[in-house]
């Protein structure tokens, strides 16, 4: 503690050796010597680092590369989702291609054939009834055929 004492209250010492600098840093001398020819550490004349100026130059360079990792993640995460999106597409006309998917319309077109046939079975149910069972009177033909009516509209309502 007296050292870090000593360094923030006193004059700047007048340089440290790469191996003092690792130690603060919690690097290898070759990883500072590294640093330090790729300009990202400054070093005097005399092969000696400045301390307070390589520590901040380091830690600035360490919250550079924080960012860039969060940038690359942030890109990484896109990327996914952009496979994802292709594969989902790729899946999709595939499934199309082996006729496991009908168009929207197609289905529409369809179901309203069959309800259309549906409905007029039920309009036929009074005159088919007549037709089996004689002794239904014109009275009784015209309450089954209001009944399906009312069926069908019931049915009509609950769209």
């Amino acid at each position: 503690m007296a050292e870090i004492d000593a360094l923030v209250g006193g004059p700047e010492p007048e340089g440290v050796t790469a191996g003092e600098l690792a130690e603060w840093l919690g690097l290898t001398a070759n990883r500072v010597s590294t640093l330090a020819r790729q300009g990202v550490i400054p070093r005097n004349a005399d092969k000696r680092f400045p301390l307070r100026a390589a520590v901040k130059a380091y830690c600035e360079h360490a919250r550079a590369g924080a960012t860039g990792r969060r940038a690359d993640s942030e890109l990484a995460a896109e990327k996914l989702r952009l496979a994802k999106e292709q594969a989902d597409k790729i899946a999709f006309a595939n499934a199309r291609a082996r006729s496991e998917l009908i168009a929207a319309a197609e289905v529409e077109r369809e179901w309203a054939g069959v309800l259309r046939d549906v409905r007029a079975a039920f309009l036929a149910l009074p005159s088919r009834a007549a037709g089996k069972l004689g002794h239904l009177t014109p009275h009784d033909l015209a309450a089954l055929d209001a009944e399906v009516r009312d069926v069908l509209m019931e049915l009509a309502e609950h769209e």
